[in-house]
């Protein structure tokens, strides 16, 4: 269409919805990012990533328990991605998803902000600020 104006929409439009960061001795090099992620849009979304000033690397984890000769067995496994249906969302919490901040670059501080970019299929880049917490 010549001399036409062209709107784009996302399909996609992620969402965080409250969230914190673990507060962490000081001694410690990791911690871990908590928070709702909502899909907004039609089209599902694909989290494969995130990244923070604060860390040397952001990685995707999920608690999981086994039961192994009668003991339980808790530990977590890395992911290579987080599907989010449209209008659907995932929590990022204790015993369930989570990102690993992992190396820490310093000591973080109670009640600082944490800049974290998460980081999807599609090349949608989402920036939030999540307070540090002692929970």
């Amino acid at each position: 269409m010549a001399g036409g104006v062209v709107f784009l929409f996302a399909l996609a439009q992620p969402v965080v919805n409250g969230g914190w960061v673990r507060l962490a001795p000081p001694v410690v090099k990791d911690t871990a990012a908590y928070f709702t992620l909502e899909n907004r849009g039609k089209t599902p979304l694909r989290l494969v990533g995130a990244e923070t000033p604060v860390a040397q690397r952001v990685s995707l984890h999920r608690d999981h328990r086994e039961v192994r000769s009668g003991q339980t067995v808790l530990g977590m496994r890395p992911l290579d991605h987080v599907d989010i249906p449209p209008g659907g969302r995932v929590a990022f919490k204790p015993g369930a998803y989570h990102l690993m901040l992992e190396g820490l670059k310093r000591p973080l501080k109670p009640g600082e902000k944490v800049e974290i970019t998460l980081l999807f299929q599609d090349g949608t880049r989402l920036k939030v600020l999540l307070p540090v917490e002692m929970r």
